[in-house]
């Protein structure tokens, strides 16, 4: 594909600039976004990400920008969002999304419209009925944003299947009827480092919270999983007005997790009785605001570098894929730093090294300078060195780990056949498989995720681009 640097000239005759707020802008009209981008046989999600790195705005995002920047917007270009049930919280959620520029969504639902839901699901029409929700809410984007990638799943979601169909998501929204998969959701969304912003409506009643791994959760909210199985919307059921207040709310919510614009609820459940016009906002016990040690880096973190990890077992070539991948990103200009994870201690740092005898007498950390060359060794436990490498390379543009499988980092899975063993369980968040790729599906590596063979580096740099896993 090319390289996105290449592709902004031929932009330069079709822009326009405006004015938000005093402060120029140089807009890509909509209509020369579809013809450059049929013109150079690129999608047009890469077009508006390479004209956005560029600090074009593609029109349709304009009025965007005063409320989360270019930046913000990129943030959502590169961003995947799974979307669990597509009825009447769901549905309104997938098209808010879509329009504000959210570039892959995951699609989650196992019905199909009946006539009761035309009084409040957006998506749902006369001429749909008995349609899979899954299948119009795909239809209802195209129309919307055809740059945006889709991912659609008819099952319900429960815990046999919730994580494979979550896999690279950033955030997960929690637009379920019941309160058996609303658990089962959040129990996948802790184990893969995700935030979920959870959303429930009866009547003139809904409530709204993002629930970041670590941080009180459903619990709180509904007691233990088994108590209850529905709430009071059974009986009172709900009039179109509600879910669509309470759908924006979630959209908005994403929106602030996904760009690091606004104060998301974290901890806070916001609640609301339009019947009586009041809106309160509950904290919930046991709440604290530090980052969770595990969660996933996003597409949100943009002021630094963000690692991605290549884990596997020992000699499944994760060093030979590297050394070929770093060898094409740097081909592109791209900076690139590696780490190398290892369980033993590092050989400079051994016992009766100057470093080890240093430390011992009670240094925190110590470092070796010679001309051109420095070393330094800090004494951290693996999940605090997890939490700072992306402050040790700041100049860079990615940061490439070899192995950590345990490390909170978007991991692509280095597999061998013959050599490779199922690493039980599977290392969280895999974005990706890498080496022989048919093998690794049969030993159980979800089809959904991407593969990339032993001579892939040009294909991988390339998801990697586009994913947002690169700084721009």
């Amino acid at each position: 594909m090319e390289n996105y640097r290449n592709i902004v000239p031929r932009l330069e005759k079709h822009l326009i600039s405006t004015q938000i707020y005093s402060q120029e802008i140089t807009v890509l009209p909509q209509s020369a976004e579809v013809e450059v981008a049929a013109q150079l046989g690129v999608g047009r999600a890469y077009l508006q990400q390479s004209a956005l790195k560029s600090e074009i705005v593609p029109e349709r995002y304009l009025r965007n920008i005063g409320t989360i920047g270019v930046k913000g917007q990129l943030s959502l270009l590169q961003s995947t969002v799974a979307v669990i049930g597509c009825g009447g919280l769901g549905g309104l959620v997938v098209e808010l999304l879509a329009r504000m520029g959210v570039g892959t969504l995951i699609l989650v639902d196992d019905d199909v419209f009946e006539d009761n839901n035309l009084n409040r699901q957006i998506l749902c029409t006369e001429a749909d009925l008995g349609k899979p929700k899954v299948a119009a809410a795909y239809e209802r984007i195209l129309t919307i944003n055809p740059a945006v990638d889709i991912r659609c799943y008819q099952q319900r979601l429960g815990p046999e299947n919730a994580r494979p169909m979550l896999q690279g998501a950033h955030v997960v929204v929690d637009a379920l009827d019941n309160l058996p998969s609303r658990f089962d959701l959040e129990q996948a969304a802790q184990e893969l480092g995700i935030p979920m912003v959870h959303g429930a409506i009866a009547g003139f009643l809904g409530q709204v919270m993002t629930i970041y791994p670590g941080d009180p959760g459903l619990r709180e909210i509904y007691g233990r999983p088994g108590d209850i199985e529905r709430g009071i919307e059974t009986e009172t059921g709900n009039l179109a007005a509600t879910p669509a207040l309470v759908a924006s709310l979630q959209a908005q919510e994403v929106v602030k997790v996904l760009t690091g614009v606004g104060e998301p609820l974290r901890g806070r459940l916001f609640y609301l009785d339009t019947a009586g016009g009041e809106a309160s906002v509950l904290k919930l016990s046991g709440t604290d605001h530090k980052e969770p040690a595990d969660r996933i880096s996003t597409a949100a973190d943009t002021k630094r570098p963000l690692p991605v990890s290549f884990a596997g077992t020992s000699g499944s070539g994760k060093t030979t894929l590297l050394v070929e991948l770093i060898a094409e990103l740097t081909r592109r200009q791209i900076k690139v730093a590696a780490v190398k994870h290892s369980h033993s201690l590092i050989e400079l740092d051994s016992e009766g090294k100057d470093s080890w005898r240093f430390r011992l007498a009670g240094a925190k950390g110590a470092a070796f300078i010679s001309s051109g060359q420095a070393t330094v060794f800090y004494q951290l436990p693996s999940n605090e060195a997890a939490r700072r490498i992306k402050q040790w390379f700041p100049d860079t543009d990615i940061i490439l780990v070899e192995g950590f499988k345990g490390g909170p980092f978007p991991k692509v899975l280095v597999y061998r056949d013959g050599v490779s063993e199922k690493l039980s369980p599977w290392p969280k968040n895999i974005i990706a498989v890498a080496g022989d790729v048919e093998a690794a599906r049969s030993a159980g590596v979800p089809d959904t995720l991407p593969g990339f063979g032993w001579d892939d580096s040009v294909a991988l740099a390339d998801f990697l681009l586009q994913k947002g896993y690169i700084k721009d």
